[in-house]
């Protein structure tokens, strides 16, 4: 019996050695081999980036304001005290 699978030829060979695989997206790849979208990672970072230094912003608030505060009780210790009556 024969093989019914024909031999390629030469000539198909060499056309297919000319062709060039087209490129491909890195991020793609990904995507489609772990269901991972980095555009999604990067809006999830930023969002808990903006959570965060809101708190910190209210943190350095309150900080200032105890500041102030502190500031400003030492200055009423260092007033003289008004003299009393002798």
């Amino acid at each position: 019996m024969t093989d019914p699978t024909p031999e390629p030829s030469p000539d198909a060979e060499g056309q297919n050695a000319e062709q060039i695989p087209p490129a491909v997206d890195p991020q793609e790849v990904l995507k489609a081999i772990s269901g991972i979208d980095l555009d999604s990672i990067d809006t999830d970072i930023e969002s808990a980036f903006g959570a965060r230094m809101a708190e910190l912003d209210q943190m350095l608030a309150g900080l200032d304001d105890l500041v102030n505060k502190i500031e400003q009780d030492i200055q009423n210790l260092d007033q003289p005290k008004p003299d009393g009556p002798q």
